[in-house]
């Protein structure tokens, strides 16, 4: 063999060789730090794997959501679904419509455009028709399964949630609920919000973002009916505690952190499943068959061939980036224990949000995070929507609670702190402004009742908006005051 051979065949060597070397020693160190940081969370307390929550949990018995779907089939077809009722709405600041007293039912505006929106002796026949099936969904609703999804993780045989059936069961009760209340028939109305309040608690510990979320919208449906209930004459204070007892039970503070401890887990496991499968596999997982479309560009084989084969040999750095993410949001809405006021909260929500978005925007490093950005959700919405229906029920408890206190002594008191603990077991905190919620005594003898609002001040109860592109509501004003029916 020459000398220049020879030296060629050393140089060809050192230019494989001293990149394999850099890049098996940047995979260990990538490795040990990713070990180093499970051992670190592991030795505060924290589960991060679904076998170490528990999973694949016990199947749970099925017979509540067969009989839900069982009476949502017998309703079948109608001319009218309560899903386009608006209720609780707002028509000024701090003042609400009272849907079941309006001329016409409070359809939204798609429907209210229609010639055929219906009259109340209309709606009402419609819900008279579907008692039976009205009353299969309420006893459905009486022993709520705790968990949907026993093995979240058995990514090929995952049962497709009835999340569509769970929501379509609440319009359902929201509409009857209305015209009960339309008809002056309390007593079915309160057999509508009760079982509500028990749909509201159908997978409370999954561990999944979409099991809570769902939670949330049905307790969203709940809170604006009863409302709505509260508007109207005739409760007695017997009725009121069973309402307020119900709401009791429903704890929507912990939502976020239940999906966010389930989804960091989940997450690792999608990691270690892709790094397992083949290139074929892994791009049908990434991309589920309803949503391909026929791999044939060039960039398309880039991702399966070089992208992704690069992802695995580097997902630890990965699996790091999406750990560390999930755990700064954990550790920041559970601020919310100490009294962290929710303003501070989601703004250490979104410098995580706005921190991981260049990852995802530099094209130098969008292919390193590839799982991570395929796996993050948008957690500002979930966490508001969270904190948002908390807030709601917290104000409706204690509303609730107000009432029964007028009843029982003719008049509101000066102070919520009467209200303990006959009526309430303690003033319920603010989330928005780490305190009690905030309430007076108005002169003409009704009362203001309000939580600081997203701004974190109080602005002494004024509901009206922050700025001119504030819609009315809630959640839209200064602070968030519960609301006064329209006159």
């Amino acid at each position: 063999m020459s000398k220049t051979v020879r030296n060629v065949i050393i140089a060809g060597v050192i230019v494989v060789a001293v990149p394999a070397l850099i890049f098996h020693g940047q995979h260990s160190r990538d490795r040990s730090a990713l070990a180093a940081y499970k051992a670190e969370l592991r030795a505060k307390g924290e589960k991060l794997t679904p076998e170490e929550l528990g999973y694949p949990r016990p199947p749970e018995s099925s017979q509540s959501l067969d009989k839900l779907r069982a009476g949502l089939s017998h309703i079948g077809s109608l001319k009218y679904h309560p899903g386009s009722l608006e209720l609780m709405r707002f028509v000024g600041a701090g003042r609400v419509q009272i849907g079941w007293a309006t001329a016409q039912p409070p359809f939204n505006a798609a429907w209210s455009n229609r010639t055929n929106s219906p009259n109340w002796g209309e709606f009402c026949a419609e819900l008279d028709s579907i008692g039976g099936p009205l009353a299969e969904i309420r006893a459905a609703t009486q022993n709520p399964p705790r968990y949907f999804f026993n093995d979240p993780t058995n990514f090929p045989n995952r049962p497709k949630g009835p999340f569509v059936e769970l929501r379509n069961a609440a319009h359902w009760l929201m509409g009857d609920a209305a015209a009960a209340l339309h008809e002056g028939q309390l007593d079915r109305a309160h057999a509508d919000l009760h079982a509500l309040t028990q749909l509201a608690q159908f997978y409370r510990e999954d561990l999944t973002l979409v099991s809570q979320m769902i939670r949330a919208a049905i307790a969203g449906i709940g809170l604006a009916t009863t409302w709505e209930a509260l508007q109207a004459p005739g409760w007695s204070e017997e009725n009121l505690a069973a309402m307020e007892r119900d709401w009791e039970t429903v704890d929507l503070a912990d939502l976020f952190e239940k999906g966010m401890i389930g989804e960091r887990a989940f997450g690792g496991a999608v990691i270690a499943h892709l790094r397992a499968i083949s290139p074929k596999q892994r791009m049908n997982f990434l991309n589920p068959a309803g949503n391909r479309v026929a791999r044939r560009t060039v960039e398309d084989y880039f991702e399966q061939f070089v992208a992704m084969p690069l992802w695995v040999a580097n997902s630890e750095i990965d699996e790091l980036f999406y750990l560390q993410w999930s755990q700064s949001n954990l550790d920041a809405f559970r601020q919310l224990r100490s009294g962290a006021p929710w303003p501070v909260v989601s703004q250490l929500l979104y410098t995580n949000i706005h921190g991981m978005e260049g990852a995802f925007t530099n094209p130098l490093t969008r292919h390193r995070y590839f799982v991570s950005g395929f796996l993050m959700p948008n957690i500002i919405r979930v966490a508001n929507a969270c904190i948002q229906n908390e807030t709601q029920r917290r104000l409706t408890i204690t509303a609730i609670a107000l009432e029964r206190q007028r009843l029982r002594n003719g008049k509101f008191p000066t102070d919520l702190k009467a209200l303990v603990p006959q009526f309430l077991s303690a003033v319920p905190m603010d989330l928005m402004g780490g305190k009690p919620l905030r309430y007076r005594l108005n002169a003409n003898g009704d009362f203001t009742l309000y939580s600081v609002g997203e701004n974190g001040r109080d602005d002494g109860g004024d509901p009206n908006p922050s700025s001119a592109t504030d819609q009315f509501g809630l959640g839209g004003g200064k602070d968030a005051v519960w609301p006064t029916a329209a006159k």
